[in-house]
């Protein structure tokens, strides 16, 4: 028995089934930890008596294991340099992108897997279908794109690539089977060992894939490179100590100190998408007590009852709790549909950091922006919990997957409630003080979900699909045309559709001014 063991260890290291961990010809790990046992060596392994081999061989081989998990590490988010509120990826310094028809356009997008991935990917193709004017496109008016979970790869590779979307993105992510390839490289022999690790999990190692498939070693920097001609991203992930969302801009990283620009693509989209027990938290540094802490999320109480009141409390105080690096050296990250699954509140961050809606509304004014369409891509199923009819006692994933889809379908509701009372609110005073300009920008909140499908068969079909990183093509295809004809009919979409169509017409039939002579 243990010559044969031997004999498969020797093959294996001859084979490089342990290269890619330990390498004794660079006497280097791809961790960076340098690493020389004289015994692997090929050469002295045959000076060695026969009878000494196996057990040299598997004493190495133990000591290698040992190592590299301990040396395993998954990269680190980089300190900040110094903190200046000008600088990084932020939506202040992305705003300023040349408009040509008034409109601007913010996109939310829900987890659910590659289900969600597909059902906004299919919002952004009926966007890029719809033309304003001439060449113009509804797609290039969206400024803004805010994501969680599955929605997270859409946005993510639109932003990076722009319209090279259109061309690759299904054959290389909507129709590949991402769950197996995750699986096949947590068991691989290779990954065995670093997954040992307590500094490597399952979500750093979805992170390499992800880079490998679709980022290829894309940073935040990247984005910003870009400039105004892509839609500012935000990806959301959930804190797990505090159960509070996490965005993926400088304006939130100036709380811990760290430079957003140097952050992997590949690891927001991982920590956004981390569901719970299938995958590890994607781990921040806190480096608060290195650089001083920024104080854009810092609110000052206005002492007034406004509907935000509770909500900038809230706030204010997620955002000071970052600031004792003692206490919370480090930021555990999963998936960001366990705090806001359709990311609408960082809509509500961005109101309440303004000082309300009527803010927001003349800052939108002052830039020629004359409508404002807010489209939430919700890819949400309602799921059947079947042992509610059952007098037995449920399994244990049963009663897991009941608890995060309640609690993610409670915080959707709270959170579209509230959006929808500070937008009534703001209407009812705006009509009350007869104080604003005519001119004030027009609102459209509209909403694309599975059950605004009128066809009773398409909603349970829809219900039907499973939230996973793999679905047939055909079940990506009907999601993906899914996604274009219920934003075409939705009554909100219409409706500003039906606007800008008279808009056009009455500039099309105002005479043009004569020259004086």
């Amino acid at each position: 028995m243990r010559r044969s063991l031997a004999n498969l260890i020797m093959h294996s290291l001859q084979a490089g089934l342990v290269a890619p961990v330990f390498d004794w010809r660079s006497r280097r790990s791809q961790t960076g930890a340098t690493m020389d046992c004289c015994f692997c060596r090929p050469s002295i392994l045959r000076r060695l008596p026969a009878g000494l081999r196996a057990g040299a061989v598997t004493f190495c081989l133990a000591l290698v294991a040992n190592l590299v998990a301990g040396c395993a590490h998954a990269p680190v988010n980089a300190p900040l340099a110094r903190s200046d509120p000008a600088a990084g990826y932020r939506f202040q310094t992305e705003l300023g992108r040349p408009d040509r028809s008034g409109l601007m356009v913010a996109l939310f997008f829900s987890g659910g897997g590659t289900r969600a991935a597909a059902f906004s990917y299919g919002v952004l193709r009926e966007l890029a279908a719809t033309r304003i004017a001439g060449d113009h496109r509804m797609l290039d008016d969206v400024t803004t794109i805010n994501a969680v979970s599955g929605g997270s790869f859409t946005a993510a590779y639109y932003c990076l690539y722009g319209d090279r979307i259109f061309t690759d993105y299904e054959k290389l992510f909507l129709r590949r089977n991402i769950q197996g390839a995750l699986l096949r490289g947590w068991l691989s022999p290779r990954n065995s060992f670093r997954l040992y690790s307590s500094y490597f999990g399952r979500s750093d190692l979805a992170a390499e894939y992800y880079d490998e498939l679709l980022f290829h070693g894309a940073t935040f920097g990247d984005l910003a490179k870009a400039g105004p001609t892509r839609p500012f991203l935000v990806i959301n992930a959930t804190n797990i100590s505090t159960g509070t969302p996490v965005q993926f801009t400088q304006d939130q990283f100036d709380l811990i100190g760290s430079d957003l620009s140097r952050y992997p693509i590949s690891r927001a989209v991982a920590a956004s998408s981390a569901v719970p027990l299938a995958f590890s938290p994607i781990i921040l540094k806190n480096y608060a007590d290195r650089v001083p802490a920024a104080d854009a999320f810092l609110l000052q109480s206005t002492g007034g009852s406004d509907v935000f009141a509770s909500y900038r409390a809230a706030l204010t105080e997620t955002s000071r709790s970052y600031r004792d690096a003692a206490k919370q050296p480090y930021i555990h990250l999963m998936d960001g549909g366990l705090a806001d699954n359709l990311s609408l509140r960082n809509l509500l961050d961005s109101v309440t950091l303004s000082g309300g809606w009527q803010a927001v509304i003349d800052r939108l004014r002052r830039g020629g922006i004359t409508k404002l369409a807010i489209i939430v891509v919700n890819a949400a199923v309602e799921s059947k919990q079947e042992w509610a009819q059952l007098d037995g006692t449920p399994g244990v994933r049963s009663v897991i997957t009941a608890l995060s889809n309640s609690s993610i379908n409670r915080t959707t509701k709270e959170t579209v409630t509230l959006v929808q009372d500070s937008l009534a609110l703001w209407q009812t005073q705006r009509a009350a003080q007869r104080a604003a300009p005519d001119n004030q920008p027009k609102i459209y909140l509209i909403r694309v979900d599975f059950h605004s499908s009128q066809d009773p068969a398409e909603r349970a079909f829809f219900d039907s699909v499973p939230t996973s990183l793999s679905l047939p093509a055909e079940t990506a295809a009907r999601l993906i045309q899914g996604g274009e004809r219920l934003l075409r009919e939705s009554p909100g979409y219409q409706s500003l559709l039906k606007d800008m169509a008279m808009e056009q017409s009455a500039r099309k039939a105002k005479p043009a001014p004569t020259q004086s002579r």
